[in-house]
């Protein structure tokens, strides 16, 4: 992979035009972020055994395209888990805080009454792959290039901003420039476009952008692509969640949680 959502520079972190968001062309979209605290959190427990169980991230502010800097600090270590925070900064400003839970796995035998999720959606293999610009943005040509442009989609169902949907993603690009993409980092990415596929559209020029992403794992994916099953659910008082199921080719992997309120038109 030669192409990258960030390049290293020293200390920080610096995004490229892959990072982008919909919503503004000075800032990213929240996929980039949530990827590159993952980076940054699993490389602390690199070589450890432990396998991160719960990533939540505040996106505290827009996070811009400028220079970045991650600060990883523990919080607790215990024999079997590992809890870490990071705040992501902008220069002096805080942008987006994460806490992530590191559990060290023990097989065990379920029995036979334990609940099971088998694979309840299309694989990807033979999904058409589309655009989440065409689909969500329709002939909007003055949006600006981002992650939106650069996610691979296979949509399931029709993605038709009513609040439910169903789609696989990948992503054909390193989230930092020389390391590859680990399995925990293409699942925080991931994570943040459940708000996408489950979009609520809520009036001619209103959509809902999420201020947080609570992932929480019972293993990680096997191979590139991930799926996403999102319902959005809003209240009148213009506060509500996206619940998403993530999937990989064998079945459930886990779930994320959302908080979105209203967001004015794509771009401005």
């Amino acid at each position: 992979m030669t192409e990258a959502l960030f390049k290293i520079e020293g200390a920080s972190f610096l995004p490229t035009s892959l990072a982008g968001s919909p919503w503004h062309p000075d800032v990213l979209h929240g996929g980039a972020p949530a990827g590159l605290l993952a980076f940054c959190l699993e490389r602390e427990v690199e070589g450890s055994g432990l396998q991160p169980a719960k990533l939540s991230i505040d996106l505290l502010r827009p996070v811009p395209k400028a220079s970045l800097s991650v600060k990883v600090r523990t919080l607790r270590k215990g024999k079997r888990i590992l809890l870490l925070a990071a705040t992501l900064q902008a220069g002096d400003s805080v942008v987006a805080e994460a806490t992530c839970l590191f559990i060290k796995p023990q097989m065990i035998t379920l029995p036979e009454f334990a609940y099971r999720e088998t694979p309840s959606i299309e694989a990807p293999h033979g999904v058409q792959e589309v655009s989440f610009r065409d689909i969500l943005f329709g002939s909007s040509g003055d949006l600006p290039p981002g992650l939106h442009t650069t996610i691979q989609l296979r949509p399931v169902t029709t993605l038709n901003e009513r609040g439910r949907g169903i789609a696989w993603v990948a992503l054909p690009v390193s989230i930092v420039s020389g390391h590859s993409n680990t399995p925990f980092m293409l699942a925080a990415l991931a994570a943040d476009f459940g708000n996408g596929v489950g979009q609520l559209r809520l009036g001619e020029n209103m959509g809902t952008i999420n201020v947080d992403i609570i992932l929480q794992l019972s293993r990680l994916p096997d191979g590139d692509w991930i799926g996403i099953d999102s319902v959005a659910l809003m209240d009148e008082m213009g506060i509500g969640q996206v619940t998403t199921t993530l999937h990989d080719i064998h079945g459930r992997i886990g779930q994320v949680s959302q908080t979105i309120m209203p967001m004015g038109e794509y771009g401005g």
